[in-house]
């Protein structure tokens, strides 16, 4: 009888360790994979989507690219937003006050069709800044890409008796534009004079850039655009003698050399090696 009892004992014991050794893999491996989740949660916030919002809005108030917050949010196209919608800003710590988009006023937007009647401007070039005054972004790099590759037929400067605005890069019909940088369309037009089919972004620091000459328009007025994102095809509308775009980048209104700005191109590379080649050693 005592036998039994205590082959009883024994059972009830070795279910007992078995049970808890059980129970106590399960809590740690429960408290491994919640610190992991907590270590892997990204921070951020949620910014709710005001009315006449847009993303490149949020982007510009919370120092974001267009790219990054699409990624964050498994956005397919920077105007996919709708009011109400919450957004994930990684990174963020509070909630930061976005100013909605505003469209250009009649005025500004008569001032800015009327200059897209001529590439050229009366010489001299006007100045950027003020003599002896440095414009606040010399010294920034801006995160600007060429919106096609080619060739440039016309660069920015004198040009006969008058003032190139912009640079002319040589491309066969219907290459796609890209835009330079994230921006908002604040104009997409059809003209049969000037720049033919353009359109105008708006960016930060005060940029704008212009696309001219182009067949086919995607963007439209109003949206968000992301950079490397398709707005457009090479054309020769407009007062153009063949397919070409006309890349304009202007500050404040004022035309500006873009190639400076520009990222070097493979040929660049190419020829700044070899110039670094035939420099003899000191």
């Amino acid at each position: 009888m005592e036998r039994k009892t205590t082959g009883l004992y024994l059972d009830h014991r070795k279910n007992f360790k078995g049970r808890f050794s059980l129970n106590l893999l399960l809590a740690f491996s429960f408290f491994i994979i919640s610190s992991s989740s907590a270590i892997a949660r990204p921070t951020g916030v949620y910014h709710p989507v005001a009315k006449g919002v847009t993303l490149y809005r949020i982007s510009l108030a919370y120092k974001i690219p267009l790219a990054k917050l699409m990624a964050a949010n498994g956005l397919s196209s920077p105007s996919a937003l709708k009011v109400g919608q919450k957004l994930f800003i990684p990174g963020a710590r509070a909630i930061l006050p976005v100013e909605p988009s505003t469209p250009l006023s009649p005025i500004e937007k008569d001032v800015l069709e009327r200059s897209l009647e001529t590439e050229e401007i009366p010489l001299p070039a006007p100045r950027l800044e003020k003599e002896g005054e440095k414009p606040h972004w010399l010294g920034k790099e801006l995160d600007i890409i060429w919106p096609i590759q080619g060739k440039i037929n016309s660069p920015f400067g004198p040009r006969g008796k008058k003032f190139h605005a912009g640079i002319d890069i040589a491309s066969p019909h219907y290459q796609e534009v890209k835009a330079a940088m994230d921006g908002e369309v604040i104009l997409a037009r059809n003209s049969r004079t000037g720049y033919g089919k353009v359109i105008v972004l708006r960016h930060d620091l005060g940029f704008t850039s212009i696309y001219g000459h182009m067949n086919v328009i995607i963007a439209k007025e109003g949206e968000a655009i992301r950079q490397g994102q398709a707005i457009g095809g090479v054309g020769s509308t407009g007062k153009s003698t063949g397919p070409h775009l006309h890349f304009e980048l202007r500050h404040e209104g004022r035309p500006i050399n873009p190639l400076p700005i520009l990222p070097l191109t493979i040929e660049d590379l190419l020829k700044k090696a070899e110039q670094n080649s035939r420099t003899p050693l000191q």
